[in-house]
């Protein structure tokens, strides 16, 4: 499988991500994408690329990315060559061990037309008819996945890029989030309404968290924004 890590200025927490994913036996490649046009990659990761390249130019283990718009949508915006059908896309401050994305991986083999996730989360419908996000802890049940850590498909990817409504593209853009729910209801309304399927629970559980400041989902508005999301992309996608 091919890893896709989203990063934005926090070169330590790259470092370390690449460094022990590249350490994973499954992994074929990881691209780095690179939406950062005021600074360079880090010295670091150059220095793996240069040192885990063979015959120069080909069979590359790290690939960096750059992108010239910087928005969630370019996770899945693929510009460099994937090696693999089979896509594990992460955020730059989550490591789980090997033997845990391996058997993410054995059950995304199983289903590739599924999205297999390490992270549950779900939508409602409140009375209204309107749509609410929310985790899974109180209802006890999960529809959605967050893509900070999931199995995709990569032709899943080209078709959000190419095929997704341009008022979800935009939205996501705007917020600068919900870019794991438009993916997840697109998967889902192609699957006859299937939700992701979920890793095995220890595998799950084993999350290392980085130590960075708080992240988009830290904001106070994060909430509300995925909520008008979940609402809005239902109505769009069925």
């Amino acid at each position: 499988y091919t890893i896709r890590i989203n990063t934005w200025r926090r070169p330590e927490q790259l470092v370390v991500s690449v460094k022990h994913h590249a350490s994973c036996p499954g992994v074929k490649q990881i691209q780095i994408i690179w939406c950062d046009k005021e600074n360079d990659p880090p010295k670091e990761i150059i220095d793996m690329m240069m040192m885990t390249t063979v015959n120069n130019s080909t069979n590359k283990k790290i690939v960096i990315e750059r992108h010239v718009e910087n928005t969630l949508n370019e996770r899945f915006n693929i510009i460099e060559p994937v090696p693999t059908i089979g896509i594990l896309s992460i955020d730059d401050d989550v490591l789980r061990p090997c033997e845990a994305i391996d058997s993410g991986f054995f059950k995304w083999v199983k289903s590739p037309h599924r999205m297999v996730g390490f992270d549950a989360r779900n939508h409602v419908e409140n009375e209204d008819g309107s749509w609410e996000y929310g985790t899974t802890k109180k209802e006890n049940k999960y529809s959605l996945s967050l893509t900070r850590y999931c199995f995709i498909h990569r032709d899943y990817m080209t078709q959000y890029m190419s095929n997704l409504p341009k008022a979800i593209l935009d939205t996501v853009e705007n917020y600068f989030n919900c870019e794991d729910i438009a993916m997840t209801l697109m998967i889902s309304s192609q699957t006859q309404g299937q939700p992701p399927l979920l890793a095995d629970l220890w595998a799950m559980n084993s999350m290392i968290k980085l130590d960075v400041k708080a992240g988009i989902s830290g904001g106070s508005s994060h909430k509300k924004n995925r909520d008008n999301c979940v609402d809005y992309f239902a109505s769009l996608l069925g």
